[in-house]
């Protein structure tokens, strides 16, 4: 059992090598882009939701985007309440790795493995940086899922182990699960490696859905970790980002969780004929984007909380409406 634990911890780590490099090629073609469109987005609500969006699906993290945020917030590039509706977005734009993850469960996700070897040729090939870079982002795709492979197989073998398998189907304390992922989220750094997890474990039994969602909710939670750290030392707006971004998630796990634990099990059952997988997908989607549109007319109130959480003794970029000089 010490092996296949092992392995598991081997194939997360192989998801994760595979999650920083792309980001961080990403970041290298697209970071600069994604910064100034920071710069020049208006005040407009639904267009600061969508930069936050996309930003958040081109460098596969809303933990960076929340970090570069604050960054920008900390300098006075933009203000507090675009941060808030971009925020917003960001964890929309994280979901699409979560339905990435699922195709993994399809028959064609060997297919995604051998973009490994597409991305080594292509960077072993080219002296041009740009295809380089491709290289470097295709390859980390596919090793993201060739750790999902490993994280499958390791779970298998673990799935023999009556004592395993009964441990995690004896949790089914909602508040420990949300604990449990915020925990795990806050420790890895990483909400997506949470979401490949769960989903493996309630694909191969060894979970029931209903406990996939409480993790996925807790993840959420946990991922506000990175930009919470980040915010450390910096001006107080940026430090009030970071916690407007966990304002944010743990709002939408207090509407979100009465909800999960009256109707969970039934909506299972109505969706039945869909995978597993396709399901947790689609309830990290559905999670994120109905609290994004049930918090939106909030974001003035939000930023507000956060002005009043963490006061300014200066009283320096208090108001939260301005526009930058």
């Amino acid at each position: 059992m010490i092996g296949e634990i092992l392995s598991l911890f081997s194939g997360i780590g192989t998801f994760l090598l595979g999650m920083k490099l792309i980001s961080k090629h990403l970041q290298s073609v697209a970071g600069g882009k994604v910064e100034k469109l920071f710069n020049k987005i208006s005040n407009s609500k639904i267009m600061s939701v969508g930069v936050g969006v996309g930003s958040a699906a081109v460098l596969q993290s809303s933990s960076a985007t929340t970090v570069i945020l604050v960054s920008l917030v900390n300098s006075g590039i933009i203000t507090l309440l675009q941060a808030t509706c971009i925020i917003m977005g960001a964890n929309i734009g994280t979901t699409f790795t979560a339905l990435i993850i699922s195709f993994n469960y399809l028959p064609i996700g060997e297919l995604f493995a051998f973009l490994t070897f597409v991305g080594v040729m292509l960077v072993m090939t080219n002296k041009n940086e740009r295809v380089v870079s491709l290289g470097w982002i295709v390859g980390s795709a596919g090793l993201m899922f060739i750790g999902l492979d490993i994280i499958k197989l390791s779970s298998q073998a673990l799935s023999g182990f009556s004592s395993f398998s009964s441990l995690f189907n004896s949790l089914n304390s909602p508040f420990f699960l949300l604990l449990l992922g915020a925990a795990f989220t806050a420790v890895i750094q990483s909400s997506s490696a949470l979401t490949g997890i769960v989903i493996t474990f309630a694909h191969l039994g060894i979970m029931p859905v209903t406990g996939a969602f409480y993790l996925i909710m807790g993840g959420n939670i946990g991922s506000c970790a990175t930009a919470l750290l980040a915010s450390i030392g910096g001006q107080v707006n940026a430090k009030r980002t970071a916690l407007i971004n966990l304002l944010f998630n743990v709002i939408g796990v207090v509407i979100f969780l009465p909800f999960v634990i009256l109707f969970g099990s039934r909506v299972t059952t109505w969706l039945k004929d869909l995978s597993v997988s396709v399901i947790i997908a689609y309830f990290h989607i559905v999670f994120n984007s109905l609290t994004t549109v049930l918090l939106l007319p909030f974001t003035k109130k939000l930023t507000e909380l956060s002005v009043i959480l963490i006061g300014d003794e200066k009283r320096k970029n208090i108001l939260v409406m301005e526009k930058k000089v």
